[in-house]
This record gives structure tokens, C-alpha cells and sequence, in this order.
């Protein structure tokens, strides 16, 4: 009985160990993580910065403002799940000297695994419909290109596989993405952005721009066609390095440059034709931030590496010591010679 016993629990260990490591863990641990509630914070400068009230004002001699230190407080939260579906939100506040100029807030249902936006979710959820990677990279990040959701713009951009790098103690790929000059279309950045500005100010402002002379010429013929106030249109244009432990997927850190232009719209053709710098900002996560993040990545490579390697073996281990031990006994009992009874 005993030598049966431990051979049936030796086959359910093994059995165990695979479903364990093939099944268990990358279904239900290698993906975002439920209580997931990254708070990254980053530090940089606005080479240039438009104040929007004194353009809003007519006073162009006081709405540039240059060397501005900045800081963006950001907050990745998984808000509620179904399944392999997370509802999760991304707040940012920009803060120049320490006044914030500039917050928003976007909402994504995203496959736990792929972090990829999905079609599918819960009737409650308002999401955008985003495409590509928007908050992070999916678990098991490969050598490749993926394709990033751009938020202000609300388009995407080709986010490509640079090189291999040591960040912080860790094996990280390094991706890179370039944002093209692109109209600025979210609802809550052109909140913050001056929607008009007068007549008379943008004349002054053609006047002393660095647009090209060819430019001023077209920009002036313009101006009685574009109504006074002049509406203002605006475009994003960047660079961006990410820094990924690729196990987890998490970020481990990030460098963005960033430029913002304001300009108008021709009413002939409907080009834009750029005018002032709004912003002109770099910036990169702080050193705690790093480290939270590689917290993050360490607490899930643990998790992975528990349930994906180190329990299969365990159980795996003795699993086959326990059958072993069953067929061993089970052989040495029919070997053992019988006894005749006497008559």
C-alpha cells in the first residue's frame, strides 16, 4: 500500500511541476501584475517655456520664459481586472519651478501579458482606444520594434530595440523612439495651451519669429483671413530612450525630449504653419525612482523564478525520487525468494 501510495504521489508531483512551469506560471504570474501602483517621478528643464496667460494677456515680452526647472509626477495604477484584462490608468503632472502647468490622465484596458490595448472589457470602463505599448513593455520583452501609443497626439510611433545595456545592477534593452512633428490632438494638453492669441500679438510675433522669410511673407498675407482672435493649432515633436529589464517587462528608466510648437492653421490648404515654441523640455526619472522600479522588476523576476523554475524542480525532484523509490521497493519484494509451508 505504502509502495503504491508513493508512487501515485510521486506522478501527481511530477504532473504538478509541468502544469507549474508551463501553465500556472506564465497564465496567472508573468503578467501585469493586479496591485500593480507605479509612482515614477522625473527631473529635467524647459530650455524654453510659454507662459499661457501672458500670451492670453497680448504680453509677448513676458510669455517666454527659459531655463525653468521641471518636474513630471507620473502614476501607473491597475484599477480593476477581469481576467487578463487590466484596467489601468497613466496620471502625469508637470510642475514648472513648481507650479503645475499641465495634468492629465488616460485610462487603458490592456491584456495582462501583451500590455497590449484590447478590444474587449467590461461595459463600465471608459478607456481610450489606443493602439501599441502605452504604460510599459509586456513580460519577456524581445530584440525588437514594437509600435508606441503616443497620448498628446493620440497616434502611434515605431519604438525599436537599440542595445543591451546594464542599468542600476540590471540587464536592460535599450529602445528608442523619434515623434515626428505631429498635431497635438488630446483634449486635456490643448486644455492648458492658449486656444487663441490677438491679432496684434501675432502680428508682433511673425515680426520677430525665426520662421523664415518666406514664412513671415505667407503668415502675413494670412492674417486678415484668420479671424481675431487667431485660432492656435499645436505640434509634438520628441525622442525617447527606455531603459527595460526584459523578464518583467518593467521600465526601468526613461529620457525624453520633447518639443512643442504653436502655429495656425491655413485656411487655403489647411497646413500648419508653425509660429512660436511653446516648450522645449528634457527630462529623466530620478534616482529613487530607478530604484523603485528596480524593486519592481526584482519582486517580479522573484515571483517568475519561484513558480517557473525553482517549485517545478522541487516537486519535480521529488516527484521522480518518490516513483524511483516505488519501483525499487515494488522490485525488491519480487525478487525475495518464497518459503514452502510444511504440510
Amino acid at each position: 500500500m505504502a509502495r503504491a501510495t508513493a508512487g501515485v504521489v510521486g506522478v501527481v508531483l511530477i504532473a504538478g511541476a509541468f502544469v507549474l512551469s508551463f501553465v500556472i506560471t506564465p497564465v496567472f504570474v508573468a503578467r501585469l501584475p493586479s496591485d500593480t501602483n507605479a509612482q515614477r517621478t522625473y527631473t529635467g528643464t524647459f530650455a524654453t517655456l510659454l507662459d499661457a496667460r501672458a500670451v492670453a494677456q497680448g504680453n509677448l515680452a513676458a510669455a517666454f520664459k527659459q531655463n525653468v526647472p521641471m518636474t513630471v509626477d507620473r502614476s501607473v495604477v491597475v484599477q480593476s481586472t477581469a481576467g487578463n484584462t487590466a484596467l489601468v490608468s497613466d496620471t502625469r503632472t508637470t510642475s514648472a519651478a513648481g507650479t503645475p502647468v499641465e495634468k492629465t490622465s488616460w485610462a487603458y484596458a490592456l491584456d495582462r501579458r501583451t500590455l497590449e490595448p484590447k478590444s474587449s472589457y467590461p461595459k463600465s470602463w471608459a478607456v481610450v482606444n489606443a493602439k501599441g505599448l502605452t504604460v510599459s513593455w509586456p513580460v519577456g520583452a524581445k530584440k525588437t520594434t514594437y509600435t508606441g501609443w503616443v497620448p498628446e497626439t493620440t497616434t502611434t510611433t515605431p519604438v525599436t530595440y537599440s542595445h543591451t545595456e546594464t542599468r542600476s545592477g540590471l540587464t536592460t534593452y535599450v529602445y528608442q523612439a523619434g515623434i515626428p512633428a505631429t498635431r497635438i490632438t488630446d483634449t486635456q494638453v490643448l486644455a492648458g495651451l492658449p486656444p487663441a492669441i490677438p491679432e496684434q500679438t501675432l502680428a508682433l510675433a511673425v515680426q520677430f519669429s525665426s520662421a523664415a522669410p518666406a514664412q513671415k511673407t505667407q503668415l502675413a498675407a494670412l492674417l486678415p483671413k484668420l479671424g481675431n482672435p487667431v485660432p492656435l493649432a499645436y505640434t509634438l515633436r520628441g525622442s525617447d530612450t527606455f531603459w527595460v529589464e526584459p523578464e518583467t517587462g518593467v521600465v526601468i528608466d526613461v529620457k525624453r525630449s520633447q518639443q512643442r510648437m504653436a502655429g495656425v492653421v491655413s485656411p487655403i490648404d489647411a497646413t500648419f504653419i508653425p509660429l512660436l515654441p511653446v516648450s522645449d523640455a528634457t527630462y529623466q526619472q530620478t534616482s529613487a525612482a530607478v530604484s523603485s522600479a528596480v524593486h519592481d522588476a526584482n519582486k517580479g523576476r522573484d515571483a517568475i523564478s519561484l513558480f517557473g523554475t525553482i517549485l517545478p524542480i522541487v516537486a519535480g525532484v521529488v516527484g521522480a525520487l518518490l516513483v524511483a523509490a516505488a519501483l525499487l521497493f515494488g522490485r525488491r519484494r519480487a525478487s525475495r525468494p518464497r518459503s514452502d509451508s510444511p504440510a
